[in-house]
Order: C-alpha cells, then sequence, then structure tokens
C-alpha cells in the first residue's frame, strides 16, 4: 500500500538533526545565520512553530479586548483557539472551493466596526494572489497576517509584501521539514524587535525534547516504506489498534490541552541547526517533481472529481483534498486497491459565531467531505495514473 504521506527529510537529514542533539552549542550564532540566510536579522525572527509566532504577534497587538480578527474559515487546529486565547474574536472567513482563497466579497461579509486584523492561510501548497486582499485591508485599516505553513516552496519566497507578517512552519509533515520551527518575515523592523524581547524571556525548548521528536521521525520515515507501512498496519490489526488514530496522533505537534505553556518556548540549538540545513540545502528538483505529480493526478481524475482549491494558484500540491459524497466508501475503496486516503486531522474549520448568520457555510460543508490522496515525488507515474482512474470511477467523487 501507498502510505498516505512520505516525511520530506532524508535520512542524511536527520541523521544530521541528531548530531546537532549532542554537538551543536553555539545558539546565538545559529539563530543569526539561520535568519540572515532567509531574508535578514532586521526583520526574520526564527520561532519554535508558526503557533508560537502568532501567540507571540497577538502578545504585542494592541488591539482592545474584543477586537475581532477574521480568519480563513479551514485553518491548522489551534489558531483560533490562540486568537481567543489574547481576548479577540475569531470570525471564519468563506472560502472559494475552487481556488481556497477568500474572496474581496467574503472578506466584506465578515467585515464589522470591530474588525481590526485578518488571518489569511495558504492551502494544500497553494499561495493566494494576495494585491485584493492587501487593498482590502488598507481601506479598511486592517493588519494583515499570512500564514505561510501549507505553502513554503523554499527560500526564493519569504511571504508577500505589505503584510503585517508572513509564518512558515518546517514542522514534520510540512515541505522541507526540520521536525518543527518556523520561521517569521515580519513588515517593520521595530515589530521584530518588540517579538524577539517578547520571545527572549521564554525558556528554551529542552533538547531531550527535541531528541525524542528526531528519534520519533526515524520511525515515522521507516513507516513510510510500504513494505514497513504493511506490517505496522498487520500490527495494529493484531492488537485490535486503529492506525489512522495512531499515525495522526504521533505528527501532532503540540498534543493535549496546555497548548500555551508548550508553544511557549524558544527553538533549541539542534531545532537551530537543522532548520538551517534545511534552508540552505532546499532540494528545488523534489519540489518539481512533486508539482508534476499533482498535475498528473488532476488530469488522471478529470473534470467531474471535485478537488478543493485545484484552480488555486501556484501549486505546489502539499496535499490533495478530493470532495467525495461518501467520504468512509471512497476511503474504503482506495486503501483495498493499495492507496491509503485519509481523512485526515491537520485541519479544522473555525466556529462559527453564535451570536450571527454563519460567515462560512460552503467551506464547512465541504470540509465534512474531504478525502486527503496519498501523494509525493516517489510515486511513478502509472500509479498516479491510477489513483485518479479510481478516485474518477468511484462513484463517490
Amino acid at each position: 500500500m501507498w502510505p498516505r504521506k512520505r516525511l520530506d527529510i532524508t535520512w542524511i537529514d536527520l541523521a544530521a538533526g541528531q548530531w546537532a542533539c549532542g554537538f551543536s552549542w553555539n545558539r546565538q550564532r545559529l539563530a543569526s545565520r539561520l535568519e540572515t540566510a532567509w531574508i535578514s536579522p532586521e526583520t526574520g525572527l526564527a520561532t519554535l512553530s508558526v503557533r508560537s509566532g502568532l501567540h507571540l504577534l497577538l502578545m504585542n497587538a494592541d488591539w482592545p479586548a474584543g477586537s475581532e480578527i477574521l480568519m480563513s474559515a479551514m485553518t491548522i487546529p489551534d489558531m483560533a483557539r490562540i486568537v481567543r486565547q489574547h481576548g479577540y474574536v475569531a470570525v471564519p472567513v468563506e472560502l472559494d472551493l475552487e481556488t481556497a482563497a477568500p474572496t474581496v466579497a467574503s472578506l466584506e461579509q465578515a467585515t464589522t466596526t470591530r474588525t481590526r486584523a485578518m488571518i489569511i492561510a495558504h492551502l494544500f501548497g497553494t499561495r493566494i494572489p494576495m494585491q485584493e486582499i492587501l487593498e482590502f485591508a488598507d481601506r479598511n485599516e486592517l493588519d494583515v497576517i499570512e500564514d505561510c505553513a501549507q505553502a513554503y516552496v523554499g527560500p526564493e519566497w519569504t511571504g508577500t509584501a505589505g503584510a503585517l507578517a508572513s509564518l512558515f512552519s518546517f514542522g514534520t509533515i510540512k515541505t522541507a521539514t526540520a521536525i518543527g520551527g518556523g520561521l517569521l518575515t515580519l513588515g517593520k523592523k521595530d515589530l521584530r524587535r518588540q517579538l524577539a524581547e517578547s520571545q527572549a524571556t521564554w525558556p528554551v525548548q529542552r533538547r531531550a525534547v527535541y531528541t525524542r521528536r528526531i528519534a520519533r521521525s526515524f520511525v515515522l520515515k521507516w513507516l513510510s516504506q510500504r513494505s514497513a507501512f504493511a506490517m505496522f498496519r498487520l500490527a495494529c490489526r493484531i492488537f485490535g489498534q486503529d492506525y489512522d488514530t495512531i499515525l495522526n496522533r504521533s505528527v501532532r505537534g503540540f498534543p493535549g490541552d496546555d497548548l500555551v505553556a508548550q508553544i511557549e518556548h524558544t527553538p533549541s540549538t539542534p531545532l537551530l541547526a537543522l532548520m538551517l540545513r534545511r534552508l540552505e540545502q532546499f532540494r528545488c528538483g523534489r519540489l518539481q517533481r512533486r508539482i508534476e505529480v499533482g498535475q498528473r493526478l488532476l488530469a488522471a481524475c478529470g473534470e467531474s472529481v471535485e478537488i478543493l482549491g485545484h484552480r488555486g494558484a501556484q501549486n505546489s500540491f502539499w496535499v490533495v483534498p478530493v470532495l467525495a459524497s461518501d467520504p468512509p466508501a471512497l476511503i474504503e475503496t482506495l486503501r483495498h486497491a493499495g492507496f491509503d486516503a485519509t481523512r485526515g486531522a491537520s485541519m479544522e474549520i473555525v466556529a462559527a459565531l453564535p451570536d450571527r448568520e454563519d460567515t462560512a457555510p460552503r467551506i464547512r460543508e465541504a470540509f465534512d467531505r474531504i478525502v486527503y490522496l496519498p501523494l509525493y515525488p516517489d510515486m511513478p507515474d502509472r500509479e498516479i495514473d491510477r489513483l485518479g482512474t479510481i478516485v474518477r470511477g468511484s462513484g463517490t467523487a
């Protein structure tokens, strides 16, 4: 069976991360090198995660309590929770199903006199054209934060000019993963200084914690091999365990209820070292191959299959979400054919506000129909074509 996703990291990179856990110690030098390689020490900031970066931004915001923040209604878990943690109101914004992007009309619908900012998520590997959104924000005096966790394509793009902040992730299942970490591009030097000063008051991520994450990633990478994955599924069946639940839990960056306590850390020295390595040695060829297989899969699925965000701009195909009329049936069909499709647990929908009309009903309904298809550069063309043919002929998409 083709596993749902392979970690975008080599065995050598993981070994380098393990080495750094024992032998990298000059933390300040590594942080400076990393931020310089990213954009500059004046506007770049390394963090433990994207969630940590958003937490820092909201800690230093001067909006009145109860201010509203517009959010792409579909986002990574915990982002709306962090917004609420700071006393703000998370307002979901409807997304166009073909582009997975908010429209100016949907932003206008969600905006009130209490709106102070928006968090726009570039989803599934697509990159939203931001010009109209930035113009809307300027007319309404709103700050714009870009969530670029799923849109990283290497150091050639570090965010959109005009945004208050652009947040990039090196989490476990992200492109060019460093098994954690985030990089922020900040639109103002003073803001970078404020965030750096706030982050400096946090404890450093314990080296032992990151060492365990690296060790777990060795296991996850081994499990992404087809033979190992087959043995893992068999073992789960024998011991009465749900392998889907185990895998979803294993890639969660911050499990449990104590989210703030977990994200209020600065990145450890070995994490900085591996982030720098992944940034400097970014493999453009592998990304290009992923784009090619993604485009091939779209063609194989055909126009009859609904793929969320399939017309999104500059799609790097981080994931491929199909909208199925019967998700469990499609997953069963694909798994029987040797493709580990899943409904996943890496996304959530921002809750509607109880005191007003739902501002994101279409994406909320579509969310319940999503099935993520396995897709990565190592899959041969014949298997991509077979996957698309099965989805097209399943009668459930």
